[in-house]
């Protein structure tokens, strides 16, 4: 049997039995729909954590190091951690070790009174070194960020993140006013660019920076850091550099070895493969429903079809009475199968589709078709209409043709 004409019966036979031809499809395009929309929706997810973790953190190059060894509950800040890290241990880190690049100094405390003329505010108030924006990718909106004559100047001015901005200036220009942070005034110098939410979903964007000198001597009057962004020059090295940390400040905290460290050192990368692994654990999850889904489907195809192949036993024997192979039939049962379970690869994706949009209004994630994805949901219901519909088709091909004519 030529190949066209072989479709083109298989086309036929479809059209007439429309109800089994759509119950045999619904198990496919259940499968690659869910396997299509799935896979958008998770690696979305995955993106839009990753791109929130590195809102936070800036970039995966660092150490991160805090007081408290771990001790401390809930945001750290200069009312709940002991003062264990000091400016002199920044200092003898970025001197002592090779490995390190920079060091970006963080004091920081929450709920800070804010006021501009009749507006009262709260909000977290960041000391911090200039090099800070530097290392997080931090720009200014309007305005400009404090230098390092500011800082060691003790100037009294702030950066404010949009969130601020918008609370304490509606519909007004921020840069050159006065607000006063504790009852401290400080000049508005420049308003950060948005950096949105962060990975609770928090915004990161309600804040005001200030130089950490200016922090430090005219506004929280302590000599230790809250936190600390040290900065590797080779981030592979990471692990090495996290043992050379803990031995410097073990040792000039003058620790015991039976004593704990009185400190903290988070990596950054490693949180992050976490997080890539968690979602990666529940993407394959979510696939395998899918593929579990294509698969009953398949199975679906099989008993419909051979229930087809006993119904249709007297139109085979009269393809066969008239000169058919044994391998005409096989074809043309096989092409059936085929050509419907990508029918429903095709039906799934365009459902797919439809579900992208509703998901992403929904979750506010931009979501986007992969196309490695599609082609491999095309090929998988390709392989199902053959892989489940060859039986079938094996056992029309061997049908008695006279014994089907007497039936």
């Amino acid at each position: 049997m030529k190949l066209a004409a072989g479709i083109a019966l298989a086309f036929r036979s479809i059209a007439r039995r429309r109800l089994r031809t759509l119950l045999m499809m619904l198990g496919v395009t259940v499968g690659i729909g869910s396997l299509t929309l799935l896979n958008a929706v998770g690696e979305a997810s995955k993106k839009e954590s990753m791109k929130r973790f590195k809102n936070m953190i800036g970039t995966f190059d660092t150490i991160i190091l805090r007081p408290g060894a771990g001790r401390t509950r809930g945001m750290v800040s200069l009312t709940n951690v002991p003062g264990t890290l000091k400016f002199e241990d920044a200092q003898a880190i970025a001197t002592n070790l090779p490995g390190v690049k920079q060091i970006a100094n963080l004091q920081n405390a929450f709920d800070i009174d804010i006021k501009y003329r009749d507006h009262a505010d709260s909000t977290a108030v960041f000391g911090v070194s200039p090099n800070w924006f530097e290392l997080r990718g931090d720009d200014a909106s309007n305005g400009s960020l404090f230098s390092e004559q500011q800082d060691s100047d003790l100037a009294r001015v702030a950066v404010l993140g949009a969130d601020v901005e918008s609370r304490l200036f509606p519909g007004e220009n921020a840069i050159g006013k006065t607000i006063r942070i504790g009852d401290v005034p400080f000049q508005v110098q420049g308003i950060l660019k948005s950096r949105g939410a962060g990975p609770g979903g928090g915004s990161l964007d309600d804040l005001i920076l200030i130089p950490i000198g200016t922090a430090a001597k005219r506004l929280f009057n302590r000599d230790y850091l809250t936190m600390m962004i040290v900065q590797l020059k080779d981030a592979d090295a990471a692990d090495a550099n996290v043992l050379a940390i803990t031995n410097l400040l073990r040792e000039r905290h003058h620790l015991t070895a039976t004593q704990l460290d009185d400190f903290t050192i988070t990596n950054p990368r490693a949180i992050a493969a976490q997080v890539t692994k968690m979602n990666s654990t529940l993407a394959k999850t979510l696939k395998g429903v899918a593929i579990l889904a294509m698969f009953l489907g398949g199975v679906v195809i099989m008993a419909l079809m051979l229930i087809g192949v006993s119904e249709r036993r007297k139109e085979i024997g009269v393809r066969r009475g008239v000169g058919a192979s044994r391998g005409d039939v096989l074809w043309q049962f096989a092409t059936e199968a085929t050509l419907i379970s990508c029918a429903g690869g095709f039906l799934g994706v365009a459902l797919a589709l439809v579900g992208l949009g509703a998901a992403a209004r929904l979750a506010s994630l931009p979501l986007q078709l992969n196309w490695d994805v599609l082609g491999i949901s095309i090929a998988l219901s390709i392989a199902t209409g053959l892989i489940f519909g060859i039986y079938p088709a094996w056992k029309a091909a061997h049908i008695d043709p006279i014994a089907a004519l007497r039936a």
